[in-house]
């Protein structure tokens, strides 16, 4: 893998060089550059980045927090490959999570909230990149929750997404049709919301995101 192309991607070096590394490789992790059960050799990343041991080592450590890295005793460390059955949980957990701050967040919302997700859902139509989509369905999610203030779920919800999407992208933004399903999804709960009607909204959003375990891929152990 070459860090160096990872790098420029990030960009400058700015701030604490072990922030600077992380980035970088956390970058390559949910971008997919850098694949589960990749290996991470402190030497061939201190060497690309042109930076020392330590602040690579302390990297992994706060990667590994996040469950993006595996560090093995002895052995290095590698990106962490999920199952199949983990990825399932990861979405029923995120489904679970959405449902109750959104019962709490949409009666707070306002008017502007409600035009900021149309604007989201008219840009997802338009939208022809796979990282351009993902990040407008993050988008979506995170203006329809966010009246809530609750910063342990989206810590929860936003560590998930790092983890899960990275193994979901090419399925859930690829296929036209499900893509064009996703949307409507997206505008029957953004209707919903503009009814007053919590609990259907609630409902349809959690019911929306365990969908998206059907598109977990097959060969995933």
């Amino acid at each position: 893998m070459d860090y160096r192309e990872l790098a420029e991607a990030v960009g400058p070096r700015t701030g604490a060089t072990q922030e600077w590394v992380f980035r970088v490789l956390k970058e390559g992790i949910i971008s997919g550059k850098l694949k589960g059960g990749t290996q991470l050799k402190q030497d061939e990343v201190s060497s690309a980045l042109t930076v020392s041991h330590i602040p690579v080592r302390e990297a992994l450590r706060q990667l590994e927090a996040q469950g993006l890295v595996t560090i093995h005793p002895n052995r290095g460390s590698t990106v962490t490959q999920l199952s199949r059955s983990t990825l399932e949980d990861m979405m029923e957990i995120r489904a679970s999570i959405s449902y109750y701050i959104a019962r709490r967040a949409i009666p707070l919302m306002s008017q502007a909230d409600l035009d900021e997700l149309q604007t989201v859902i008219d840009e997802q139509k338009k939208a022809s990149d796979l990282f351009e989509e993902e990040r407008l369905n993050y988008k979506f999610h995170e203006i329809l929750t966010r009246r809530a203030k609750n910063k342990v779920a989206d810590m929860f919800i936003e560590l998930i997404h790092w983890n899960a999407d990275r193994y979901l992208r090419n399925a859930l933004y690829s296929d036209p049709a499900r893509r064009g399903q996703s949307i409507e999804e997206h505008q029957a709960i953004l209707d919903a919301c503009r009814a007053g009607e919590v609990d259907k909204a609630s409902q349809l959003l959690h019911d929306h995101i365990l969908e998206a375990r059907r598109y977990i891929p097959e060969d995933l152990e």
